[in-house]
């Protein structure tokens, strides 16, 4: 299937490493010029013709600056796809106990927040001519243990569908997927993680590259009847019936 992503300008948030760096390189695959947004500024090396711009998201004048240097640079702006989020760290103590009051609103700022920041200083370049935004939130948002990481999902998927109603109607589609545990640079030579990512329905582990090949389908023209659709991508979790 051609994606009809030749040509398009992409911004990834969060692209230099993990689910962003999979989907960078994937758009850029299909075609697509691609900026990748990222705190440090460090450039993928697997990515040597991708445009980097430094922002933190919770800085919405380094956001906005960020944003219309990549749509210049790029010289055009179609797809948003934000990835750039506070990582989930193991052990950490569950429900109330757990909470740190810092901590939460950091991680709300950092990726509710701050996905919304990083739509509304594209919107303009969007709407020019129809655009994408995929929000990568996580299966937190489903499921309870920590406050914070169930919060800071949930609100991913609030602020996903309040944009696809704002959007749609300029052209601009917005969606949402739902990774689930997934191998990524980061934890794939680490065979507990690898083992405990692979224990779903579909009995083999989802990695970062699986994850992209989802979130580039829904980032492309062909994917428009999906405005404001909340996508499931862990394998297929047993048990619950997601209506």
């Amino acid at each position: 299937m051609d994606l009809g992503l030749a040509g398009h300008g992409a911004l990834v948030t969060g692209g230099n490493r993990g689910i962003g760096l999979a989907v960078a390189r994937a758009l850029t695959a299909e075609g697509a010029r691609v900026a990748v947004l990222s705190r440090s500024g460090d450039a993928p090396p697997e990515l040597p013709d991708a445009v980097v711009v430094r922002a933190d998201t919770t800085d919405d004048a380094a956001v906005r600056s960020a944003v219309d240097s990549a749509a210049a640079s790029l010289g055009r702006l179609d797809v948003v796809v934000n990835a750039a989020a506070p990582r989930a760290l193991p052990g950490q103590t569950p429900g109330l106990a757990g909470l740190d009051d810092a901590g939460f609103l950091a991680d709300v700022d950092t990726k509710a927040l701050g996905y919304a920041r990083v739509v509304r200083a594209a919107a303009p370049y969007l709407v020019d001519g129809g655009g994408r935004v995929v929000n990568v939130s996580g299966m937190n948002a489903r499921a309870t243990g920590s406050i914070s990481g169930s919060v800071r999902n949930i609100a991913v998927v609030a602020i996903s569908k309040n944009l696809a109603d704002d959007l749609g109607p300029q052209g601009v589609t917005v969606t949402c997927v739902h990774p689930g545990l997934t191998v990524t640079e980061r934890v794939a030579d680490d065979p507990d993680f690898v083992e405990q990512a692979a224990q779903n329905a579909s009995g083999r582990a989802v990695t970062a590259d699986d994850v992209a090949a989802v979130v580039t389908f829904l980032a492309s023209p062909v994917a428009f009847a999906a405005n404001g659709a909340v996508v499931t991508l862990d394998g297929g979790r047993p048990g619950p019936i997601w209506a």
